[in-house]
């Protein structure tokens, strides 16, 4: 009997010791997690494998385990994974930490979530492909949350009403998304919140007062995008714990409430980009903790107050694009700790402080465009630690002191339009970190020194001035230069060949200076250049006979020389000259016939007597020089004859050879491969039964794009590429692939998937059934399109550019913005497409050198043209110019006569209006005539976003981010013109 009791209990332990060997472990929610979240792509988790120990996933890369091998912190972030959260994420529900950040995950988030009951710290930020509304009630249960990041998704709708019930929660972050509405009141209810993030969304309604309940606040973020009615709530004065506060780019209006002043631990207060006016409440000395001060982009008006000299901890001063006015005090300069001042676009006047830089910790300087005078600090390096000094359009007068020679420090040097004069400290050419000299439109005489270094420097801008001398070999010894301009001052002797051996000198311009001598050969072996101008000097000799060998070559300006000889026939394969004058020269022979020379016209040759025209029957000969029609017999019929016969036969022969290649190449390329980056419905079969002559909606330079109808009703449009197999350039698939292939948005077009075999690739996007933006803009349907739909498709573009500059990691430069690679959907919304010359910029605060121009006419910033250097700004220039496609209803080039694009035809018309002129005037000049009843107001505001856009200057356009702003808060409309 007791044996039988025995047995029977031992089986009893048994089972209860390995019931669970019938039941799903931690071990395979996780890997039911990983194959989810691994995507089609299958790739990350590697050491996620199944084993038969009970503890090997304790181990997997990102997992913590408590005593009983339960999962209670998972953390895979920057990765990167590809795909989706399972609800399988439910099963795990010991979990305390649950970091998914900085991946690619999409979809939804699983309402099973709500099982993480034990849940501390919840971190999905940074996917940018997580989207819909986020789902409040999976935070219902999580009693213990103290952490919930968001930030940088694409979740929508309202912000979560249950997220005031989550009493422990101290960190909240949900900016960057595209949530809508008002704050709701009850957020001011989360008393143990020491961080609030709402920023970069689509919020609106009242500036949330109510905020200032939150007792424990530390930092609060509630701007970018934001729009908000009304002002700073003088009530965040009670916020006595709060040390960042940070409404910028939110249209806030009004002035600075002096309540701020309470807050005797803000280090840092961000009020820029919006429309505050006002003066700057002098009761702001108050904030004793004060580090960083930006009220930029405002409206303020008045001077510096003299109580901020009680600002002992502060390091930033940015007060620039206001209405300010008064001198800047003397008090700044005293200042122990301060780093960066930005005052520019102001009205200051009188002398900057004599004392300032003494501190030793001075950075940056930038005060241009004010009214300043006197002469420059003599200290502003003296604790070597300065990099930019900006002083351009301004009074200053007097020398560079000799100090700023020896500032090791200096990167960038803009001192553009004063009178300043005398000779140029000559260890301001020998500077290891400078990277722009640009002294432009002064007095500045002397010659410049004969030792010059800098590993850097990329930019020598001294134009206008009275130098003199020889321009000094040492020139050469920048090897990273690209632009130098020397035009306008009274430098001699001949152009060193150093300066031709610069490999990435892309724009030389040496015009209206008292040079001699030979253009070097030297030229020639300059392969980077893009624009040479060494116009109205004395240079004679011949025209290097291999110009032809600088391939990208757009402008060629020689005019107003003493040039001779005949024009080298090699200047006809130069299919990237736009721009070519030879007039006013003493050349001879004829101009050669076909290739580029079509191009141009009679005045690229002009004042050349000795010059035969195409087009002229006879021509002057120069004196004992033997008439080109002795030379007619090069020309005989039967040596044309002879040549065509051989020209056709080798055509022949080179024909049938491709037609053979192509044979071979079809034959080993029938094998398709359809790669998906999201479910689809179809097979590469039906794609291939798509590619029809009478399906085709476009052609282009890198393909054809047709209309493809899917089994499933749902039409897809498919971009037929050359193969990365033929050698070819793979014409932008690649780059496709690389950014579209992880990004998401609602402005920018999907990229589906694409299909492959070795010969070709397809690209698979949504459809977008209203085509291009400027295909229908300069259509005949264009008119239909009136300023509201115009308006809107440009906030939605921008929108769409904005997520690629500032919210993907690494930042993405599309590279090729312009209204034919804006597609509109259904309902006319605007998505940013073709992303075949898309660059990313692993640096955001550095730009990227290209080896050739990418883009289109009419859209290439000058500096890009110039200097084949990429960033940001490059596509802002490029979408002021679709803002003025959208303005004007014109074409980039081709309506505006030769040379003439549409940035020029808008500033010459301009300047023919008369004055007093005003924005107003120039739109109404140059507005779309099939635009009827617009609001000029409205108008106006989006024209003088384009132009700021289109600054020739890269450093003087707004960012994306701020084109945004700018776009969706114009002013209130008071005018309508009568249709034209």
């Amino acid at each position: 009997m007791e044996m039988r009791l025995l047995k029977t209990h031992l089986l009893f332990l048994h089972l209860l010791c390995f019931s669970p060997c019938f039941a799903s472990t931690d071990m395979d929610h996780l890997l039911n997690l990983k194959s989810s979240m691994t995507g089609p792509k299958g790739r990350g988790l590697h050491d996620w494998v199944h084993s038969t120990s009970p503890t090997a996933h304790c181990s997997f890369s990102g997992v913590s385990c408590d005593g009983d091998a339960r999962v209670i912190s998972l953390n895979v972030s920057f990765t990167p994974l590809f795909g989706t959260i399972s609800p399988e994420i439910g099963n795990l529900n010991r979990l305390v930490n649950l970091t998914l950040a900085a991946n690619n995950f999409s979809g939804t988030l699983p309402l099973e979530m709500k099982s993480l009951t034990s849940l501390k710290v919840l971190n999905i930020s940074n996917n940018a492909n997580l989207n819909g509304t986020f789902p409040g009630e999976i935070l219902a249960s999580m009693v213990d949350l103290e952490v919930l990041d968001a930030y940088n998704n694409n979740f929508t709708g309202p912000l979560p009403p249950e997220i005031p019930r989550l009493e422990k929660l101290r960190h909240l972050s949900l900016g960057g998304n595209f949530l809508t509405g008002e704050i709701p009141e009850s957020y001011g209810d989360i008393q143990s919140l020491e961080y609030l993030g709402l920023n970069g969304n689509g919020l609106s309604g009242k500036p949330p007062a109510f905020l200032s309940r939150l007792k424990n606040l530390k930092e609060m973020y509630v701007g970018y995008f934001n729009s908000y009615t009304g002002g700073v709530p003088p009530e965040f004065g009670e916020l006595t714990n709060l040390e960042i506060l940070d409404m910028a780019s939110c249209t806030l209006t009004g002035e600075i409430p002096t309540t701020l002043s309470n807050l005797k631990h803000l280090h840092t207060l961000f009020l820029h980009i919006n429309n505050l006016t006002g003066n700057i409440p002098q009761e702001l000395s108050g904030l004793i903790s004060l580090k960083s001060l930006d009220l930029s982009i405002n409206q303020l008006t008045g001077e510096i107050p003299q109580s901020f000299i009680s600002l002992g901890n502060i390091t930033l001063i940015n007060l620039f694009r206001n209405n300010l006015h008064g001198p800047i005090p003397d008090f700044i300069g005293d200042m122990p700790n301060l780093q960066v001042l930005q005052v520019w676009e102001n009205n200051f006047t009188l002398e900057l402080p004599a004392n300032l830089g003494r501190n030793g910790n001075l950075k940056k300087i930038d005060v241009s465009d004010n009214h300043l005078t006197g002469l420059i600090p003599i200290d502003l390096c003296r604790g070597g630690k300065l990099e930019a000094l900006v002083l351009s359009n301004n009074f200053f007068f007097g020398s560079i002191p000799e100090k700023l020679g020896q500032c090791k420090s200096l990167n960038k040097i803009r001192i553009v339009k004063n009178l300043l004069n005398g000779t140029v400290p000559a260890g301001l050419f020998n500077l290891p970190l400078a990277t722009i000299i640009e002294l432009t439109d002064n007095f500045f005489s002397g010659e410049l020194p004969g030792e010059m270094s800098g590993d850097v420097l990329d930019h020598i801008y001294l134009s206008n001035n009275w130098f003199t001398g020889l321009i000094p070999p040492a020139i050469g010894n920048f090897k990273n230069l690209q632009d130098l301009l020397l035009d306008r001052n009274r430098f001699s002797g001949s152009i060193p060949k150093e300066v031709f051996e610069l490999k990435h000198l892309t724009k030389i311009n040496t015009s209206a200076n008292n040079l001699t001598g030979d253009i070097p050969d030297s030229i020639s072996r300059c392969t980077s250049l893009i624009s040479v101008d060494l116009s109205r000097n004395r240079i004679g000799g011949d025209i290097p006979k291999d110009i032809h060998d600088v391939i990208n070559l757009g402008t060629l300006n020689l005019s107003g020389n003493q040039l001779t000889g005949s024009i080298p026939i090699g200047i006809g394969k130069m299919t990237s000259l736009t721009t070519l004058d030879l007039s006013f020269n003493d050349l001879s022979g004829r101009v050669p016939l076909g290739g580029q020379f079509l191009v141009f016209n009679d005045t690229s040759f002009a004042g050349n007597p000795y010059l035969c025209l195409p087009h002229h029957v006879s021509c002057l000969t120069r004196p004992g020089q033997t008439s080109d029609r002795i030379h007619a017999s090069l020309f005989s019929p039967s040596r044309i004859a002879i040549t065509i016969i051989a020209a056709i036969t080798a055509l022949i022969i080179i024909s049938v050879a491709i037609r053979q290649m192509n044979k071979k190449r079809h034959e080993r390329s029938l094998s398709w491969k359809l790669t998906a980056f999201q479910r689809l419905d179809f097979k590469a079969e039906d794609v291939l039964e798509c590619l029809q002559e009478e399906n085709i909606i476009g052609k282009g330079g890198a393909g054809i794009v047709y209309r493809g109808s899917m089994p499933n009703n749902v039409d897809v449009a498919i971009k037929r590429l050359v193969g990365r197999g033929t050698g070819r350039s793979d014409h932008g698939f690649t780059a496709e692939i690389q950014t579209l292939g992880r990004i998401r948005h609602r402005h920018i077009v999907r990229l589906l998937g694409y299909v492959a075999n070795k010969d070709t690739n397809l690209l698979l996007y949504e459809y977008m059934p209203n085509g291009s933006l400027g295909e229908l803009l300069h259509g005949s349907k264009g008119g239909h399109l009136q300023w509201e739909t115009r308006h809107r498709v440009a906030v939605e573009a921008a929108k769409g550019l904005c997520y690629l500059h500032h919210d993907c990691s690494p930042l993405i430069l599309h590279r090729d913005v312009k209204s034919n690679n804006i597609l509109l959907d259904s309902d006319f919304e605007a998505h940013v497409a073709d992303f075949g010359l898309a660059k990313f910029l692993v640096d955001g605060a550095a730009s990227e050198c290209m080896s050739s121009i990418a883009g289109s006419y009419g859209y290439i910033a000058p500096e890009y043209a110039y200097t084949l250097k990429v960033d940001e700004k490059s596509d802002v220039y490029s979408f002021g110019v679709v803002l003025l496609e959208l303005i004007a209803g014109k074409k980039p080039v081709g309506e505006f006569g030769e040379g003439v694009d549409i940035v020029r035809w808008v500033r010459n018309t301009e300047g023919e209006i008369p004055q007093p002129s005003s924005d107003a005037a120039t739109v109404v000049a140059i507005v779309d005539q099939r635009l009827t009843g617009y609001p000029l107001t409205s108008v106006v505001h989006v024209f003088k976003i384009a132009m700021m856009c289109v600054e020739d200057e890269a450093a003087s356009r707004p960012t994306m981010r701020e084109v945004v702003h700018m776009l969706t808060n114009a002013p209130k409309s008071v005018t309508n013109l009568i249709s034209f």
